[in-house]
């Protein structure tokens, strides 16, 4: 197939456009491209974070309450009252216990 020369007049001022639209294209696509793949990095990043934050918090909630109970059965031995009731209490606390447990 041949190209008269009018047409070859009218391709010619054409081609910077369409190599410019052809090149605008491709640089959409490598910028979406990294655009997504820093978002997934970022959702995995901030996942990690976030089943970290949690392990600490339900840790420092445990050693909390165990230190509490250290302490409400100190005060009761220091007390040297023997009342009823928190006996069964403290029998009741003494047959249970925390375990912590790490996954």
């Amino acid at each position: 197939m041949s190209i008269k020369p009018i047409d070859f007049q009218v391709m010619l001022p054409k081609a910077p456009e369409v190599a410019k639209i052809s090149n605008d294209a491709q640089h959409r696509m490598d910028a979406l491209q990294q655009q997504q793949a820093s978002a997934v990095q970022q959702n995995a990043q901030n996942s990690t974070k976030t089943v970290h934050s949690k392990d600490k918090a339900n840790e420092a909630a445990i050693h909390e309450k165990q230190q509490k109970d250290k302490e409400e059965k100190g005060k009761g031995k220091k007390k040297g009252k023997y009342n009823y009731n928190s006996s069964k209490k403290a029998e009741l606390q003494e047959k249970t216990s925390t375990i912590d447990v790490k996954i």
